[in-house]
């Protein structure tokens, strides 16, 4: 890849970066390049759809994940690892809306997909070392914790603020009595 069009395309990455995280999956391809100083088609050239432009946004903030899970795994105590977890998750959501768009979308594609996916194999580690701790309840899954990311996911989109609080009650309600 030439040198302009290297530059190019890593400026309408960081540009859909902001322009998703502000707001979400509604930003227009248009907007963004603007935001990035280039013309729509150089936006195009890169990334002939959204979906793929939304892709390669998500893949680089799916790096986060690695980190979050080994610090979930490398924790002393299981349940703590369990809850930094999802704590981190949750946070990374809120910074980042078109991550937490991706996940909670009710739209299939492939980013969405992607999304789910990486979360649920991310969880199954961290469920069975809770379990074999005794800190998480028995009956608790990890499909059932996907779940609660993706409800606590729209928490985040309707209260930034207030999702602290209500994965609080979340955790009082998967800990082994």
């Amino acid at each position: 890849m030439r040198k302009d069009a290297a530059r190019n395309r890593e400026l309408v990455l960081a540009a859909a970066a902001r322009e998703f995280d502000e707001r979400g999956m509604e930003a227009e391809i248009r907007d963004i390049a603007k935001a990035a100083g280039v013309g729509v088609g150089t936006v195009y050239r890169h990334f002939p759809t959204k979906e793929d432009l939304v892709g390669a946004v998500l893949a680089k903030d799916m790096g986060e994940w690695p980190g979050i899970v080994e610090r979930a795994l490398a924790a002393e105590d299981a349940w703590a690892g369990l809850a930094g977890f999802l704590e981190q998750t949750l946070a990374s959501m809120a910074r980042h809306r078109a991550v937490l768009d991706g996940l909670t979308s009710a739209e299939a594609s492939a980013a969405a997909d992607a999304c789910r996916a990486h979360l649920a194999e991310a969880l199954e580690p961290i469920v069975r070392r809770a379990h074999a701790d005794g800190g998480l309840r028995a009956d608790v899954t990890g499909e059932d914790l996907g779940l609660q990311i993706l409800a606590l996911g729209r928490i985040v989109q309707l209260e930034p603020d207030g999702w602290r609080r209500q994965l609080g009650f979340v955790l009082d309600g998967l800990r082994a009595r």
